[in-house]
């Protein structure tokens, strides 16, 4: 039984190895195969092909412009939000009376502690 078992353990072996090799050498087809169509496309100079790049090249600008000021206007809405919470919440505190400060206060450490469970 155990020579069987070191048999199929060999032959998984074997044919990991095998698999391998081939994924190796696919990778290796494929990278050949993509650096041959990339340099027979940038000696493509026809007024179409630099048609393509100059398009592709602006849409790309375009979407990382875009992009960052995405980021930007986020960041600066996020930014008023904290300082209109910040003055709402000031405006709050200083309206309740301590009484209903001391009772949210204490309600809101029950919630914590039910939430903790």
């Amino acid at each position: 039984m155990e020579k069987s078992l070191m048999d199929i353990l060999n032959a998984g072996i074997a044919l990991f190895q095998s698999g391998e090799d081939k994924l190796k050498q696919s990778l290796s087809d494929l990278d050949h195969a993509y650096q041959d169509l990339k340099s027979k496309g940038a000696q493509n100079q026809s007024e179409q092909a630099n048609r393509l790049r100059d398009l592709i090249q602006k849409t790309v600008s375009d979407a990382q412009d875009k992009l960052l000021n995405a980021n930007e206007n986020s960041k600066a809405v996020m930014g008023q939000l904290k300082d209109n919470f910040e003055k709402i919440s000031a405006q709050i505190d200083e309206a309740l009376p301590e009484e209903f400060k001391a009772k949210a206060k204490s309600a809101l450490e029950e919630l914590k502690k039910l939430t903790k469970k």
